[in-house]
């Protein structure tokens, strides 16, 4: 019994040991889709790219993510020849394609084409982050090496564009050796939230673009800030020289600070600053038709001042005054109506003070000069044409000049109107705040006529548009610095477009310019020239 017992065993064994060897045979066939499954002991994972978070204008265009990147998702052949020669035209590194050639493992590679055919090959589309020619890059920011906001509006609102960060993945199945497996085309995958949620910003697209050309035609350096008069919205910021996102290590060593937002920097102001010094005096009480015969130089505690035109104006009044630049005007002014009387106005429009636009982004305060500054005779006449130790930046006197567009009323910028989900619904709401009268109705109307004439017969009529009228203020502002043996001025125009019922105000500055009429009136002029159809008038041929 026990020897049947053991051929029994022997018999079961030798039938099991031969469908083993039946099914081992199967599964070395190559073709054999069992074989393929069997072989399969997981995947190789490679990251393709991170699509972060969108940051939109004001009608929900995006700023970033407006171009496209090809990635060549790529598994090696036995023989990568025909790979190399079908990629190699459209990389930028040659010898990184032979080295990721040569490991034989699933790789992916930068293209320049979507229209690609090689055995092994797939084109896969993604958003790229820059254009290498976008708009307002001092104001957007740029990322760091892991993706992250390093700064500007990319930084503030790091965590919002993180949290709809989508990130792409090709999965290629692989044998136990890791090798990826043949026939089988690699899964692409996506983790994480719709790349389409994020920020909407208060910048117009379309303006912000016309501003830019304004500056590259005219500014070599400088800045221009559009903004609402009544909202405080920022429609517009433009630094000059630019820089290209998508090369940092250029930017850093660019000339004249590509990277420094001029917009949110202080510079010497000059006579723009002379608006202040009139909604001083008229809110004291002193009349528009106060008189002062400019000779072209005054005295004050031994100091000697001049104007631009050495001969002098004339007789003057507050209105001649400004649209001449007058500084014997306004120097005499200043000194009727005191230290306390131009400071406490200069402190109402905001100078000194800086505010949040988004979280730790904050344009430079400036510098007033102290009371106790001002208790000299000079400084006080220096201080009353936008000299001395006074500094602004761009957005403060677009918001001065607003105050005037908006009859007395000032208002607080800002840049960020919204945050929005994956469906660009708007989940968060950055409201406006509510303006703060800093002088009367009449006062802003005053000033407003001034600056039309200004525009229309004085300094400024470099500025005039050619539909709507517009009234603003030149400044040609000494800086004290000498370059090859030139002095250094910051030239300046301001101004509201159009002249009834502004919709929109302009601040444009040059470094090192020659006079503010001609160097930033032409940058108002083609800025406001372009926003004509915006208005109802007929479109304006431009350069």
């Amino acid at each position: 019994m026990k020897s049947k017992r053991l051929v029994g065993l022997f018999a079961v064994f030798i039938a099991l040991f031969g469908l083993l060897i039946v099914r081992l045979v199967r599964l070395a066939q190559p073709d054999s889709a069992i074989s393929q499954a069997a072989q399969t002991h997981g995947s190789y994972n490679l990251k393709l790219g991170v699509e972060r978070g969108t940051i939109y204008d004001t009608n929900l265009n995006s700023l970033v993510n407006t171009q496209s990147a090809y990635i060549a998702v790529v598994r090696p052949q036995k023989n990568p020849s025909t790979q190399f020669a079908a990629l190699s035209p459209h990389v930028a590194d040659w010898d990184d394609l032979k080295k990721k050639l040569s490991t034989r493992l699933p790789f992916s590679i930068r293209v320049n084409t979507p229209n690609l055919k090689a055995p092994g090959v797939l084109v896969v589309r993604m958003d790229q982050r820059y254009s290498g020619s976008d708009i307002a890059p001092q104001l957007i920011g740029y990322l760091d090496s892991s993706g992250n906001g390093a700064a500007g509006l990319e930084k503030s609102y790091n965590a919002v564009l993180a949290q709809n960060t989508q990130t792409l993945y090709a999965d290629f199945p692989v044998d136990a050796t890791g090798r990826s497996l043949t026939g089988l085309p690699p899964e692409i995958r996506q983790e994480g939230e719709s790349h389409t949620g994020g920020i909407v910003l208060t910048i117009d697209r379309d303006i912000q673009q016309a501003a830019q050309k304004a500056a590259d035609k005219y500014l070599k350096a400088g800045a221009v800030v559009v903004m609402d008069p009544k909202t405080g919205d920022i429609l517009a910021s433009v630094s000059n020289p630019s820089f290209n996102q998508n090369n940092l290590a250029a930017a850093l060593k660019g000339t004249n600070s590509p990277m420094l937002n001029r917009a949110f920097t202080a510079f010497n102001v000059g006579s723009v600053f002379k608006i202040n010094v009139a909604a001083a005096a008229l809110e004291s009480g002193v009349s528009a038709n106060f008189s002062v015969q400019d000779n072209g130089s005054i005295v004050v505690a031994g100091r000697t001042f001049h104007d631009e035109n050495t001969s002098g104006y004339g007789l003057m009044d507050m209105a001649t005054g400004m649209s001449n630049s007058s500084n014997i005007y306004y120097i005499t002014l200043g000194q009727k109506i005191g230290a306390e009387t131009v400071l406490n106005m200069a402190q109402r429009l905001g100078f000194g003070h800086t505010y949040e636009l988004a979280l730790g982004l904050l344009p430079s305060a400036g510098n007033l000069p102290s009371s106790s500054e001002l208790d000299i005779p000079a400084a006080l006449a220096n201080f009353s044409i936008g000299q001395g130790t006074f500094m602004a930046t761009p957005i403060q006197v677009a918001r001065m000049v607003s105050a005037v567009a908006a009859g007395g009323l000032l208002p607080m910028p800002r840049l960020v109107k919204a945050s929005v989900d994956k469906n660009r619904q708007i989940t968060r709401t950055y409201s406006n705040a509510t303006p703060d009268r800093v002088f009367s109705a009449s006062t802003a109307n005053q000033l407003q006529q001034f600056l039309i004439t200004t525009v229309k017969e004085g300094t400024g009529r470099p500025a005039a548009p050619v539909y709507g009228g517009a009234g603003g203020k030149t400044s040609t502002a000494q800086t004290g610095w000498v370059e090859n043996g030139k002095a250094m001025n910051q030239t300046w125009f301001a101004g509201f477009y159009p002249a009834e019922n502004p919709r929109y105000v302009i601040a444009a500055m040059m470094q090192n310019g020659t006079a503010g009429g001609t160097d930033a009136g032409p940058v108002f002029k083609y800025i406001a020239d372009s926003l004509a159809p915006k208005l109802g008038y007929p479109a304006v041929p431009l350069q």
